[in-house]
């Protein structure tokens, strides 16, 4: 007598499936005997395989696009400071205000 390595019930020797469980002893691997539920089973496993294997390159190549995406916008967005009329500051062209005299910036 052996024992199921899925379930841990006590098995005959020359079994090919556990009476308890369902699965396939070594003995019936090795007999190459597959049951339905073990197909689908495997099919799945390596169907999921295969999926983590599509995301991972997925995410790859999107991480990719992204940076490309970014540097197109850095590279042609242009940084022109925004002069203050009031005071003659240059501030940032993302700016609201002056960072000299505080007046509310005016921008074309």
């Amino acid at each position: 007598m052996g024992f199921c390595t899925k379930c841990g019930k006590e098995i005959p020797e020359d079994a090919y499936f556990c009476p308890s469980c369902g699965a396939r002893t070594l003995k019936g691997k090795e007999a190459g005997v597959s049951a339905p539920l073990d197909e689908v089973r495997d099919a799945l496993s390596t169907m999921g395989r295969e999926l983590e294997k599509a995301f991972e390159t997925a995410a790859k190549e999107i991480r990719g696009a992204f940076e490309t995406v970014r540097e197109n916008v850095k590279q042609s967005t242009p940084i022109r400071p925004v002069i203050c009329k009031n005071c003659g500051q240059k501030n940032l062209s993302n700016a609201n205000f002056c960072t000299k005299c505080g007046k509310e910036l005016v921008k074309k």
